[in-house]
C-alpha cells in the first residue's frame, strides 16, 4: 500500500516547490488549504482560499528571488509548526533573509489556520551592517 505523506511534510514540499517553481506550485493550495483558511502574518488578517492566494501571487509578483530553505518540522498533522529561513531579493538591492515560523491547524486533511511569525523591520534592516547594529542595540534598550 502507498504511504502518503503527511500534511506537514506536504506543506514543507509545497513551500520547497515554491522556491523553484514560484507560481506553478500554487495548483496545489486547494488540496493543502481548506476554501475557509484563516491567514495571519505581521501585515495581513485574511479569510479564504481567494484571499490566501492572492497573497502569494502579490509576493511572487514582488520579489525576484523568494525562496524557502532550511525548513523543518515540529508538531502533528493537527497542529504543526514550520521553522525556516526565508530569502528574498526586489529586481534591485541586496537580498534580505529572514527567520521564520509559521504555525499551522488542520482539520479534515487541510489547513484552516496559518500564522507566519517574522520580524518585518528586522528583516529590512538585517542586509545594512550599521542600521542592524542600531535596531538591535536600541531594541535591546526597550526590550530584552
Amino acid at each position: 500500500m502507498l504511504q502518503t505523506a503527511s500534511l506537514a511534510h506536504q506543506i514543507k514540499e509545497f513551500y520547497e516547490r515554491v522556491s523553484v517553481e514560484r507560481g506553478t506550485a500554487l495548483v496545489d493550495l486547494p488540496r493543502l488549504y481548506d476554501d475557509s483558511v484563516h491567514f495571519i502574518n505581521p501585515v495581513v488578517d485574511q479569510h479564504g482560499l481567494p484571499a490566501f492566494r492572492e497573497a502569494w501571487d502579490k509576493a511572487l509578483r514582488k520579489y525576484n528571488v523568494f525562496q524557502f530553505h532550511d525548513i523543518d518540522i515540529i508538531g502533528t498533522d493537527e497542529h504543526f509548526t514550520l521553522t525556516y529561513s526565508m530569502t528574498i531579493a526586489f529586481g534591485f538591492g541586496p537580498s534580505f533573509t529572514t527567520d521564520m515560523a509559521t504555525s499551522c491547524r488542520a482539520r479534515d486533511g487541510k489547513v484552516v489556520y496559518c500564522r507566519d511569525y517574522f520580524d518585518p523591520l528586522g528583516s529590512l534592516v538585517q542586509p545594512f551592517g550599521p542600521v542592524r547594529w542600531f535596531y538591535r542595540k536600541l531594541f535591546g534598550l526597550l526590550v530584552a
